[in-house]
């Protein structure tokens, strides 16, 4: 037909697509994890004494990734997802959906180990960046003076591009990084045949003896071998930008392949030639003779920028969960994918981590003045995500406690020793991301309290939407002609009650039809402006509305109602409706539940909360917006 959209070929097949989104995996998930190889075995061998603990120290590491990333994430977190999010606040919603009461204890331990995340998200793009420079100018020395200011302006680049979407980012950095894994397993493998001896490494036993000999020195040793799993977590966090299967795909076939090669070729090195266990640029002599070193060099430069992704994108899927759960205002959120609504950009994050990042580069000025700041945050983030991850297991009917005990002492056993020996760093550097995560989790804590006390201070009963229908019925509220709209963005009409009762208790009146909407984002359909509409009619001219709306777009709430019309007897008239929207004014307090220095911080992020009416569509003449004073 003239006129009319192309009809698509039909879908990928779904060996293709996943084909296509392993792909992008690669550049986005496993960036950080993936680029390990360039400092942690050199780094975990200095701590075990040198050439003597090569083979001790490759199997520490295979071990610790094996037995982290493929066993705790692959094979048991993963598989709690919320709607195909990952992260452990998408663990929180699980068990918010399933009914359960959210104790302070795990929400404060759930803030934590985002918070720490989220802190560990401001490091790794500053080390990684400087590390990458700083390996391209061991090749060109004369391009050291210029290490800084080339970081700087590569991390410009980097934030700047966040806008283009971790889908469009992955069919960049995916290719790229595919170069880099075959490169280093290849490599790798090439060292091993020079030393097959160092196969033994497989074997877990050397890595417990080489712990068994260190006795209280293993805890550094165990800490430089965490700089190989610093991505594990963002993996779980990024688990909504691709879906569990692509990045598992990823994982298994490409991923772990070249890092068990290239530690092992790097061992294999030691091995033959004792004297290179000292040498900073471990990695490289991995480069076959007569190979340029600046080829690898620039492949390593690329790669360990793209490493930084990884923590970028679970730093926005972390923020979007938190204001799901109310512990972050509401702030811009953009949807960058039809396919994917795990893949966000979220600009005001962006802009401040990116800031942060440049702030810590022009500060620390070296990789190595802020390597130490590795480790201390992820582990703590982990510890935190098993302990709620078990919370989970305990909330499952079919899920028998005995089994989900034994499942908290094993992950337990294996996050508590990597987290204690990540503390031996705590004063070298170490504190700079649990500086970072302390910030961040003031802000979450202190908006939690004030949306506590802000319900309290707008809750005058708990009558609900059937008690409000009776006091309505009863007469007693004055009504005139015409409709009322009060709009709500969230899955529960409570609110919109107590909206009703403030709206009566300040004009004395109330429309002869109230309605309550509830704006419900439809996460099957991206872009549809308005899907379903569901409609409830309760006595004294009380109304439910839940309308669905693609989660790409702001609803339209005129053609919302519109849809509503004639359902369940409701009569629409665009004439005689007006949409009510409550908005709260904090003024901080002297004396009150809050120190002064949360009140203030509640305060100011209430200020900045993203206003709902400038993107409902809402004609400026039917709109009543009214504010709600309080006092904090």
């Amino acid at each position: 037909m003239a006129g009319s959209p192309a009809s698509p070929a039909g879908p990928p097949a779904p060996h293709a697509k996943w084909g296509g989104l392993a792909l992008m995996a690669l550049g986005v998930v496993f960036g950080d994890i993936g680029t390990s190889p360039l400092y942690a075995y050199e780094t975990a061998l200095e701590e075990a004494g040198g050439a003597g603990a090569a083979v001790g120290v490759a199997s520490l590491i295979i071990w610790t990734v094996f037995l982290v990333v493929n066993v705790k994430y692959a094979l048991v977190i993963m598989r709690a997802d919320f709607h195909g999010e990952g992260g452990i606040f998408a663990l929180m919603a699980i068990l918010r959906e399933r009914g359960r009461a959210l104790s302070g204890a795990i929400v404060g331990l759930a803030v934590l180990g985002a918070a720490m995340l989220l802190g560990d998200g401001a490091i790794t793009p500053a080390v990684s960046v400087l590390s990458a420079v700083e390996g391209f100018a061991a090749v060109y020395p004369g391009w050291g003076h210029f290490s800084m200011p080339l970081a700087l302006g590569i991390l410009l680049v980097l934030f700047a591009a966040q806008r283009f979407g971790t889908g469009g980012l992955g069919g960049i950095f995916g290719p790229v990084m595919l170069v880099w894994f075959v490169v280093i397993g290849g490599t790798g493998g090439a060292a091993v045949a020079t030393a097959p001896s160092v196969l033994t490494a497989l074997n877990p036993l050397h890595a417990v003896h080489l712990l068994a000999v260190a006795g209280w020195q293993a805890l550094p040793v165990v800490g430089a071998a965490v700089l190989a799993i610093t991505g594990a977590e963002a993996l779980y966090a990024d688990l909504g930008h691709f879906g569990r299967a692509p990045i598992l795909r990823s994982w298994r076939f490409v991923v772990l392949p070249a890092l068990v090669l290239n530690y092992l070729g790097q061992a294999a090195l030691v091995v033959r030639d004792p004297a290179l266990a000292t040498d900073p640029n471990l990695f490289f002599h991995l480069a076959p003779p007569g190979a340029p070193r600046a080829a690898m060099a620039v492949l390593a430069t690329f790669a360990t920028v793209i490493a930084s992704q990884a923590l970028i994108s679970a730093v926005f899927s972390l923020t979007s969960q938190a204001m799901d759960l109310g512990f972050l205002p509401r702030i811009h959120v953009y949807h960058t994918s039809r396919e994917h609504r795990g893949q966000l950009y979220v600009p005001v994050v962006n802009f401040l981590l990116g800031g942060v990042c440049l702030l810590l580069v022009a500060v620390f000025r070296t990789s190595e003045a802020l390597a130490n700041a590795y480790g201390i945050a992820v582990t703590a983030a982990m510890a935190a995500t098993s302990i709620v991850f078990c919370v989970v297991l305990f909330s499952a009917p079919r899920v028998p406690k005995p089994a989900a005990w034994l499942v908290l002492a094993g992950l337990l056993a294996l996050d508590l020793p990597l987290f204690a020996s990540t503390l031996t760093k705590f004063l070298e550097g170490g504190f700079v991301p649990v500086l970072i995560a302390v910030a961040v989790g003031a802000l979450m804590f202190s908006w939690i309290r004030g949306r506590e006390l802000v319900r309290k201070a707008t809750s005058y009963s708990n009558i609900g939407t059937d008690g409000l229908s009776a006091r309505l019925a009863s007469g007693t509220i004055p009504r005139v002609p015409g409709t009322e709209v009060f709009i709500v963005r969230r899955p529960f009409p409570q609110h919109g009650v107590a909206c009703i009762l403030e709206q009566a208790r300040r004009v004395k009146i109330l429309a002869e039809n109230v309605v309550i909407l509830l704006l419900d984002p439809n996460w099957a359909d991206p872009r549809e402006d308005c899907g379903a509409v569901h409609v409830e009619s309760l006595p004294g001219g009380l109304w439910i509305i839940r309308a669905e709306h693609g989660y790409m777009t702001e609803p339209d709430v005129p053609e919302m109602m519109q849809k509503a019309g004639g359902l369940a007897g409701f009569l629409y008239q665009p004439d005689e409706t007006f949409f009510v929207v409550a908005r709260e004014i904090i003024i901080a307090c002297p004396q009150n539940a809050m120190p002064r220095w949360q009140r203030h911080l509640f305060a100011f992020m209430a200020r900045n909360i993203v206003p709902g009416p400038h993107y409902l569509r809402i004609p400026p003449d039917r709109l009543i917006l009214y504010t709600w004073l309080l006092r904090l």
